[in-house]
C-alpha cells in the first residue's frame, strides 16, 4: 500500500503522520504509562486530532475503545450504545478472552465477535465498563476508553459523573478525550466548576494549532513527493495563502492535486469546505437566533485580528448601538468554546480561513 500524507480521512500509521512527532510521542508515552488516569487532546477542527488519537493508541499497542461521537451523525444519548457495541466488537476481534467476560452482563447480547445492547439502560452501560475495568486490571494494562469529540457527550445525562467514577475507581480503564469545541469540552471536564463530577481530576493536556508556514509548505513538498508529482512553486505558494496551515485542508487540496491538477484541486476543497463550515456554523446559529446578526457581524470582522474593544467599535458601527461589555464577552467567549475564532496575544481571529469564505456567500 502506498503511504501518502494526501491519504483522505482519519490516519492510522505513523508512515502516514505529518508532523507532531512531540505530540505524539507525549501521547504515547502517557498512554503507556501507569499513573497517567487521562488525557485530554484540544484543537480547532480539521487541525489533525483524530489521526494524532488514532496512531497514538495503534504505536502505543494498548487495548481500547475507540468511540467517535460523529460516526452516526448527529449525536444523540441513544447513539452512546450503538457506538459502545460497535467498539466492544472490535475490542473481542483483538482480545477474544473479553467475550466471556462480558458474557455474564445481563442486557447485551453476543453473537460471535457482535455485541448488541438488548437492554439500554444505564446500569447496563456501567456494568460493562466496569467488566472492562476488571480484565484491565486483571491483565495490568488498563483499556483505554478513547472519546473523539468527547463534548458531544454532555448530552447523554450524567455521562461526565459515569467518567469520574471510572477516574476514581477502576484502575482497570484509562480516559483519553479529543475536542475541537474546547471551551464546551472544558466545561464537559468541570475545569473552572467546583462540584462538577470531573472537577480537580489532574489530567495531560495535548494541544494541537496550525501548521506554521514552513510546515505547511513541508508537508505539501512531501506528500507531492511521495507521488512522484512536481508541484509548481507558485501552486504551492497559492495553496498556503488560501489553507494557511490547516492541516486538513492542505490533505484535501494535496489529495485532488494529485489527481486533478492544481487549479481544479483549489476549486473543489474550496466549494466543498465551505459548504462543511457553513454548515457547522448554521448548527450554532439555530440555536441562537436572536443573536444570529450580532454573531455573524463579528465573524465578519475577524478576518484579521482585533483587539476587544475594536471589535466593541465595529460591532457598534455595524448595528447602530453599543453592545453592553456583558454582552460581548459572552458573544466573543461563545465564539472561541465551539472553535470559529481563536484567542492569540490577546486579539480574536477566525480560527479557519474557510469561515470568511463561508460568510461572504461563496461556493
Amino acid at each position: 500500500m502506498l503511504v501518502t500524507y494526501f491519504r483522505p480521512g482519519v490516519k492510522k500509521s505513523k508512515e502516514e503522520f505529518f508532523n507532531f512527532e512531540r505530540e505524539l510521542e507525549i501521547l504515547v508515552r502517557e498512554l503507556r504509562r501507569e499513573e497517567t488516569r487521562m488525557i485530554v487532546i484540544k484543537g480547532v477542527r480539521r487541525t489533525g486530532k483524530s489521526s494524532l488519537l488514532q496512531v497514538g493508541l495503534e504505536e502505543s499497542g494498548v487495548p481500547y475503545l475507540l468511540i467517535d461521537a460523529r460516526a452516526l451523525g448527529p449525536f444523540s444519548p441513544e447513539q452512546v450504545y450503538d457506538l459502545m457495541a460497535n467498539s466492544l466488537s472490535e475490542l473481542i476481534v483483538k482480545h477474544r478472552a473479553l467475550r466471556k467476560l462480558l458474557e455474564k452482563v445481563r442486557g447485551i447480547s453476543i453473537a460471535g465477535v457482535e455485541v448488541e445492547f438488548v437492554s439500554r439502560d444505564r446500569p447496563v452501560l456501567v456494568e460493562v465498563l466496569g467488566k472492562l475495568g476488571e480484565w484491565g486490571e486483571s491483565r495490568g494494562e488498563p483499556v483505554v476508553l478513547a472519546l473523539d469529540e468527547a463534548q458531544e457527550f454532555r448530552l447523554f445525562p450524567r455521562f461526565d459523573g459515569l467518567l469520574a467514577h471510572l477516574y476514581d475507581y477502576s484502575r482497570g480503564i484509562k480516559l483519553v478525550m479529543t475536542g475541537s469545541e474546547v471551551g464546551v469540552l472544558d466545561e464537559f471536564l468541570g475545569r473552572e466548576k467546583a462540584g462538577a463530577p470531573l472537577f480537580g481530576r489532574p489530567y495531560v493536556e495535548i494541544e494541537l494549532g496550525r501548521l506554521s508556514r514552513e510546515k505547511a509548505e513541508e508537508f505539501l513538498r512531501a506528500g507531492f513527493g511521495q507521488l512522484g508529482v512536481k508541484a509548481r512553486e507558485e501552486e504551492i505558494s497559492e495553496a498556503l495563502e488560501i489553507f494557511d496551515g490547516i492541516i486538513g485542508w492542505l490533505t484535501s487540496y494535496g489529495y485532488l492535486a494529485s489527481r486533478v491538477g492544481h487549479r481544479k484541486a483549489i476549486a473543489r476543497t474550496l466549494r466543498e469546505g465551505t459548504r462543511l463550515v457553513r454548515g457547522e456554523l448554521e448548527a450554532f446559529l439555530a440555536q441562537r437566533p436572536q443573536a444570529r446578526a450580532r454573531y455573524l457581524s463579528i465573524l465578519g470582522m475577524l478576518a484579521s485580528p482585533l483587539s476587544w474593544s475594536e471589535v466593541k467599535r465595529g460591532l457598534a458601527a455595524k448595528l447602530g448601538r453599543i453592545p453592553s461589555d456583558k454582552q460581548l464577552s459572552h458573544y466573543l467567549a461563545e465564539l472561541v468554546d465551539y472553535g470559529f475564532a481563536v484567542r492569540v496575544n490577546g486579539r480574536y481571529v477566525l480560527a479557519d480561513p474557510m469561515i470568511a469564505r463561508a460568510l461572504s456567500g461563496g461556493c
